[in-house]
């Protein structure tokens, strides 16, 4: 509203002032644009793939990262859909958005138990940031693709790839989720216990601290057995 209110107040006492915002704004969105989004386009068509191949290659974040989505499915189906957010490791995955220990612990053994018993699209969940990565992948790829088959950039380009990507990025996901950011092998798998991890946080010159979030530590089938020596 501040900006049609600007634009009106222009055109009735300095019609020409308008003239030349008017032009500036047609240059910016028909130029400027096009280019910034071109450029964001072939960088994204590099960074994007390289985000999901490093995870290919590392069967056991791909385990946890199957697990942290496990775990979220459990927690919604008994408790409808929550803001959890996660991050998968090697030695397990963090959720953040739930801070209760024995509700995550529970799910995650329920998810751990429902995956090695053949329910693997618990592995899948629509939040997930392979949904981000695939969806600007899709766009970057629709965009260039029509830019080198017409040889021109245009706001229509950009809205083909938007609708393109909103189109088909859930469905593209669900597929890299399934094939390369996770892995349903959890035979073998353990959950080795839940910690709390909190951030010092700062107020009126006292130090609290405050929890941030859960990290699930796992134990995988390769990591051999934990041996503890007692003196």
């Amino acid at each position: 509203m501040p900006i049609l209110l600007l634009f009106l107040i222009l055109l009735f006492v300095a019609p020409w002032a308008f003239g030349l915002l008017l032009v500036f704004f047609l240059i910016f969105l028909l130029v400027f644009i096009p280019l910034g989004f071109a450029a964001q386009s072939f960088i994204w068509l590099i960074v994007g793939p390289g985000q999901l191949l490093r995870i290919l290659f590392n069967k056991k974040v791909r385990r946890n990262h199957a697990l942290e989505h496990a775990t979220v499915n459990v927690i919604e189906e008994n408790y409808g859909p929550t803001n959890i957010a996660g991050m998968a490791y090697e030695n397990g995955f963090t959720l953040k958005g739930v801070m209760d220990p024995h509700l995550v612990l529970a799910a995650a053994r329920e998810g751990l138990y429902r995956m090695s018993r053949g329910e693997r699209k618990l592995a899948v969940h629509p939040r997930c940031g392979t949904t981000i990565v695939v969806t600007n992948t899709v766009a970057a790829a629709v965009f260039v693709g029509f830019l080198f088959l017409t040889g021109h950039l245009s706001l229509f380009s950009i809205l083909l790839a938007i609708l393109c990507a909103h189109a088909f990025g859930a469905f593209f996901s669900k597929i890299a989720q399934y094939y390369i950011t996770t892995s349903q092998d959890v035979s073998g798998m353990t959950i080795d216990g839940i910690e709390v991890r909190s951030n010092p946080v700062n107020f009126l010159g006292m130090k609290f601290m405050m929890p941030s979030e859960l990290f699930i530590s796992t134990r995988q089938p390769e990591d051999g057995l934990s041996v503890e020596v007692v003196d």
